[in-house]
């Protein structure tokens, strides 16, 4: 399979559909039925019926054929929502939409190591959900994001593993570039979010706190972050990274504080226990390390640090390529870390002149890691 760069591109090649014209029908709202594998949420539905009205215009849904002779939607939920409103306010009369058919059927990737790998119907009617959803829609949702990524996995790392393959790298810059069209750094930073309780999503889908303010509280416990978004809402703190950082380390303070408040000391500890005169220094630097900076409460940069020196690429026959891509992944990262800096500085200042200059600055933080990505690629 010639690699084609997206998500999209794989799934129509894996699937034999390149050459494939589509075909719109018109089929009355009556035989489509809402798909029970969608988990993408209906938003919006007022404002598309509203336009619809205006317009009069439907973008073909993606549907598949069922026995019953009714079919199953793959893409376009919301305007079918959006359609049946407007029937039902009786100021729409249309009833038929264009349609596209998608026939159900199995994909079969062969693996380098001579195994074959198949995607059932259901699987590849989930593949065509997803593909289809991704490209309606800008803006989703926090656990949108996640089974994207839990679904799409799978056949990510059958894609990686074809046989012929000879473009490889690393698994997770592949899974990140090539499928999910997002850098590694970011598909790392959406991961993270599954540490995040309910309440934490649902504010950053309604816009209550940015996803990069968030991310501070991944490292709290579900108490904690519920309390810190509980300060969010009632103003008694701002949503801001630097304020929800300030949270978290009062936090790590008090615990500390209990920790060594429940230490023995040299009043009350059992004498068996107390540190002797003899006592190596080395033992007692090591032990008073231990004490004031337990593991759970390591700086993140510090565990980001380890993970990075002990990220080992998985396999490779060429060492300067692999050291070249090395070198592009710490750039991209550096780069996505100034974009979302200069973002979240436009969204949390007051003053307008300096907000819009800061979001000028992202945007040619982000034209850069587009042109950089161009650039690894060609």
């Amino acid at each position: 399979m010639e690699k084609n760069g997206s998500f999209e591109g794989y799934l129509s090649e894996a699937a034999g559909e390149n050459q494939k014209l589509e075909q719109i029908v018109y089929i009355d709202i009556e035989n489509l039925e809402t798909n029970p594998k969608n988990f993408y949420g209906l938003r919006d539905v007022d404002t598309l019926a509203g336009l619809i009205a205006v317009s009069h215009l439907v973008e073909p849904l993606t549907v598949t054929e069922k026995s019953d002779g009714k079919y199953m939607i793959i893409s376009g939920h919301r305007r079918r929502a959006a359609v049946q409103k407007l029937l039902d306010d009786g100021v729409y009369s249309e009833r038929k939409l264009p349609c596209i058919i998608k026939k159900r059927g199995k994909i079969q990737i062969e693996q380098e190591n001579g195994e074959t790998i198949e995607f059932d119907e259901d699987a590849v009617e989930m593949l065509n959900l997803i593909a289809s959803n991704r490209g309606q829609r800008e803006e989703r949702t926090v656990d949108e994001k996640l089974q994207e990524i839990k679904y799409l996995e799978q056949f990510a790392r059958a894609i990686y593993n074809q046989k012929n393959n000879r473009q490889r790298g690393r698994f997770r810059n592949f899974f990140a570039e090539e499928i999910l069209n997002v850098s590694e750094t970011r598909l790392h930073r959406i991961k993270a979010l599954e540490k995040l309780t309910d309440g934490v999503r649902q504010a950053i889908d309604e816009n209550k706190i940015s996803e990069t303010a968030a991310q501070i509280m991944t490292g709290m416990t579900a108490e904690e972050q519920d309390a810190c978004l509980e300060k969010v809402l009632s103003g008694e703190i701002k949503g801001t990274v630097q304020e929800i950082q300030n949270f978290k380390s009062l936090k790590n303070e008090v615990v500390e504080e209990n920790i060594s408040d429940e230490l023995p000391t040299e009043e009350n500890q059992p004498e068996s226990e107390s540190l002797s005169e003899e006592t190596p220094a080395e033992k007692v630097a090591e032990s008073e390390t231990k004490l004031s900076y337990p593991k759970k409460f390591l700086p993140t940069s510090e565990k980001n640090s380890v993970n990075k020196i002990m990220d080992v690429p998985e396999e490779f026959g060429d060492p300067q390529k692999e050291a070249e891509e090395w070198f592009y992944q710490e750039r991209l990262e550096f780069y996505e870390t100034i974009c979302d800096e200069a973002k979240r500085l436009s969204e949390e200042e007051t003053n307008e002149l300096k907000a819009a200059q800061w979001a000028i600055r992202a945007s040619v933080a982000r034209y850069n890691i587009e042109e950089l990505k161009l650039q690894h690629k060609g």
